[in-house]
């Protein structure tokens, strides 16, 4: 059920396959806050269906430890995650055609070897628009003070 919400969402907020591609700045702007809320809750939700749709299949993410994770490593750690919420604060995106960078803050909690943890992060991620569809090309996430 909650895989077919998030794609329901997923639905919502791409845009038809035959679209050309002339998209305004508000209307990616609009997309790519919905597509970020989308992974969150995905993430969350242990929802890897929802995460290999909105993944490119060349993803690459810089973790707040230094380590670089492909697609097939975030959809692995995503079975595992303890990850109980997370809370978007802010999100910007810059539109430049068929490509987009957002960036933000979140918090995140969740339980890790049996003792609640709670982050705040800043991210930045790119976002690609490939065949109509706004898909994650690559993300950054550092951690912040609270």
């Amino acid at each position: 059920m909650r895989t077919l919400i998030l794609v329901g969402l997923l639905a919502c907020v791409s845009f038809p396959s035959g679209h050309t591609q002339e998209v305004s700045d508000s209307d990616a702007t609009a997309k790519i806050v919905a597509m970020e809320q989308v992974w969150n809750q995905a993430y969350v939700l242990k929802d890897s269906k929802a995460l290999e749709k909105i993944l490119d299949d060349g993803f690459v993410n810089l973790e707040s430890d230094g380590r670089l994770m492909t697609k097939g490593e975030m959809l692995a750690e995503v079975k595992d995650s303890t990850t109980l919420q997370i809370i978007t604060e802010s999100t910007e995106v810059h539109a430049h055609g068929e490509t987009a960078i957002a960036t933000g803050i979140f918090r995140i909690k969740g339980v890790q070897r049996g003792k609640p943890f709670a982050q705040r992060a800043r991210f930045v991620d790119t976002w690609l628009c490939r065949n109509g569809e706004w898909v994650a090309v690559a993300g950054v996430v550092t951690p912040m003070g609270e």
